[in-house]
């Protein structure tokens, strides 16, 4: 079995084993071949016909399949039937995902930290010694989808992120700023720069004629990262933890929450670790790696 030396540890590479993760929205598969890692993401809804196209075409070299997230259950009961099959809890995968593609990114090993989740929705787990999950929130990718195409139809999340990158939320949203004088002195200069009240600037006043589609999807994910990162801070403080590692399917290609979420962690004096393919941290991990 061809193995990885990871920080002077050796990892046996599971050649005959498939990692897949069924998520509400994505599922993801992972597995080794060649000696590379191969990483795959589709939806859920399309994951049955896309696991059954490469079990046909690795039959020969894939044995076992490790079945994780909360849309597994059924998949993982077809599989069983005729394949060995395991089902593993999410939380678990995460942590052993994350903890692998960090020693592979950082050449150390994770440290005591959190593990935020942000895919459909949020989780947070606190890893030490061993794992808690220490509970999460209803907002994340869902949320936003939900949004959006209530609002303007738009059910792309690639489209979404292109017109967010060329929005200004600050034509929607209300800053400290916006409320207090310049010479007020009560409020200094860092405070004014944040966010008073996500689309504070649509009242009663306000044309929605002229609401600009861009601005207002740029104004969601700042809502959905300020909101997150203020959670996930405040747990770091509650836990003491310094690292925080933010990880699932709604960080991919949103540059946008990634800078809200880094900038939270750095006023709070945290750690914000963004690590490269971690929106397949549970399905790496469910290769029992």
């Amino acid at each position: 079995m061809p193995k990885i030396i990871l920080n002077d540890n050796v990892i046996e590479i599971p050649l005959d084993k498939i990692g897949i993760d069924m998520g509400q929205t994505l599922s993801k598969i992972a597995y080794f071949d060649n000696n590379e890692l191969n990483l795959s993401c589709f939806p859920t809804r399309t994951s049955l016909s896309e696991i059954r196209t490469l079990l046909n075409i690795k039959k020969d070299q894939l044995k076992i399949f490790n079945f994780t997230g909360g849309r597994s259950f059924q998949l993982y009961t077809e599989y069983s039937k005729d394949c060995i099959s395991n089902l593993i809890n999410e939380f678990e995968a995460n942590v052993k995902g994350i903890e692998f593609l960090y020693t592979l990114e950082k050449k150390k090993d994770l440290s005591r930290s959190l593990i935020v989740t942000i895919g459909t929705g949020t989780s947070i787990v606190l890893k030490n010694d061993s794992i808690k999950h220490l509970g999460g929130s209803a907002l994340g990718g869902g949320f936003f989808m939900g949004l959006i195409k209530t609002i303007f139809n738009l059910d792309n999340f690639q489209q979404a992120m292109i017109l967010a990158k060329k929005g200004n939320r600050y034509n929607v949203d209300l800053k400290v700023s916006d409320i207090y004088h310049s010479d007020d002195k009560r409020v200094d200069l860092l405070f004014r720069e944040f966010t008073a009240a996500s689309l504070g600037k649509i009242n009663e006043n306000y044309d929605l004629k002229s609401l600009n589609q861009k601005d207002f999807i740029t104004s969601i994910i700042c809502l959905i990262g300020e909101n997150l990162g203020t959670i996930a801070n405040n747990m770091a403080d509650n836990y003491d933890v310094t690292d925080i590692v933010f990880c699932g399917g709604f960080l991919k290609e949103n540059k946008i929450l990634k800078k809200i979420l880094s900038l939270l962690c750095k006023v709070n004096k945290k750690n914000g670790i963004f690590l490269k393919n971690s929106e397949f941290c549970a399905a790496i991990g469910a290769l029992d790696i």
